[in-house]
């Protein structure tokens, strides 16, 4: 997906003004560690950084310091600011105004007013929720050769899951089937489903690495259908509530 496959009534649609989500996605980079470019000068340069903290109070948001010193330097002088990453496939970003040298926990850093505007460009057959960290389940795959591994559900849909696990790349190829995967959803059931891999990858967040598998589900039934749409329903709605909307 790029700027230009999106007219400006889909970026409109996907882009919030609403305080309190964008301090929620915010929060959910940060708590990811996801690695976000930040590109300025009409596109002509950019750094690589992860967010750190939110000031809310004095309406400020903290990132790192980035690896080169004359980009450093640079961003300092830029008034407008664009960010930009994409978890879990989708992409994510904002605009900033001017960008200012803080310290963070005695480390050089820098500082940012929050975005008043916040997109989220999603486009995909099926709505794909990213899941917070206290909703993750765990997707148990049975091995003929190896043991049996635990991964945790990071999204999910009607029609597949990306599930990640702490480590290098994991041991699967592309249109593998594994079959009869455990997929447990707390207060809703279990599911029990082949899973064809789509694609296999690594992904890093703060320094740490982790195998990551997209799969579509194989033969799902109309009762684990209807288990996974209380499940997302579930979800939406807890978070909707910590939003306050």
């Amino acid at each position: 997906m790029t700027n230009q496959t999106i007219t400006a009534d889909e970026l409109e649609k996907f882009t919030t003004n609403n305080r309190r989500e964008i301090l929620f996605y915010l929060h959910q980079l940060i708590n990811d560690g996801e690695r976000i470019s930040v590109i300025f000068h009409e596109g002509s340069e950019t750094v690589l950084t992860v967010l750190l903290d939110v000031a809310e109070v004095e309406n400020m948001l903290i990132f790192d310091w980035g690896g080169s010193e004359i980009s450093n330097r640079k961003l300092m002088q830029s008034d407008r600011n664009f960010f930009v990453c994409s978890p879990h496939g989708v992409k994510n970003q904002f605009m900033t105004g001017p960008i200012y040298e803080t310290i963070y926990k005695k480390r050089p850093a820098f500082s940012t007013r929050l975005p008043d505007h916040y997109t989220r460009l999603q486009r995909r057959e099926f709505f794909r929720m990213v899941l917070p960290m206290t909703r993750r389940p765990p997707c148990i795959i049975r091995r003929e050769e190896g043991p049996t591994m635990q991964l945790s559900v990071v999204d999910i849909s009607i029609g597949g899951i990306a599930a990640e696990l702490p480590g290098g790349k994991l041991p699967f190829e592309n249109g593998q089937v594994l079959p009869r995967a455990r997929i447990e959803l707390k207060g809703i059931g279990t599911l029990e489903v082949d899973l064809e891999v789509r694609n296999s990858s690594e992904v890093q967040r703060g320094g740490k690495v982790s195998g990551r598998i997209g799969c579509q589900f194989a033969k799902l039934s109309h009762t684990m259908e209807h288990q996974l749409q209380r499940f997302i329903t579930d979800v939406q709605r807890e978070e909707r509530a910590r939003l306050g909307s």
